[in-house]
């Protein structure tokens, strides 16, 4: 094999390897964006067996759970006034600051509004969630218990601090998973009490 041959050879290898350190990777990158997109885009497409009374929308499903207090509540018996339903559990540190400004809101809205904390752990006791319902400022609200889990899978619910309004006729106008603002749930209301 001649020098220039082999100089050809080992300067071709190079340019390979340069190219490959950069296609690689950047197909590897496409190709999970792809994915991504594709992912985004399914879970937004509705289908055919989604639950009719859970999203924004709906009129919400009905529910009977107990209550902290020993009595039941119902939501289609709330129908007439804006409710929130906070799905929440004992141990959650991160919804005390929510239940906080629900108590907030129930005082400034005095009898305007239904405002529920259902707490959604199985393994909840009385003695627990109103340990919880304590350090969240005895908030005068309900305070209730899905002990069976049946709202929370009724309702699709996938975190604690999930909060849904409804409007006077029981219908869903607000939903969320995420830690809500005291403004945007004061905003909300505001429209519904209107």
């Amino acid at each position: 094999m001649s020098t220039k041959s082999s100089t050809e050879h080992l300067v071709q290898n190079k340019t390979w390897s340069n190219l490959l350190k950069w296609i690689v990777p950047s197909l590897l990158i496409l190709g999970a964006l792809g994915i991504w997109i594709a992912l985004r885009v399914l879970s937004r497409t509705p289908t055919t067996t989604s639950q009719s009374g859970v999203e924004v929308g709906d009129i919400a499903s009905d529910f009977t759970v107990p209550t902290l207090d020993g009595g039941k509540f119902a939501l289609s018996e709330q129908r007439g006034k804006p409710t929130i339903v906070l799905f929440t559990a004992y141990w959650c540190t991160d919804c005390i600051p929510k239940a906080q400004k629900l108590g907030q809101l129930y005082q400034e809205y005095n009898g305007q509004v239904n405002i529920i904390a259902l707490d959604i752990d199985p393994t909840s006791t009385p003695e627990l969630l109103d340990r919880f319902k304590q350090a969240a400022g005895n908030g005068a609200f309900v305070w209730a218990f899905d002990s069976d889990s049946k709202v929370a899978t009724a309702y699709r619910v996938t975190s604690t601090g999930t909060t849904i309004i409804t409007d006077r006729e029981g219908r869903i106008v607000y939903r969320s998973g995420f830690p809500t603002s005291y403004a945007v749930l004061k905003g909300e209301l505001e429209k519904l009490i209107q």
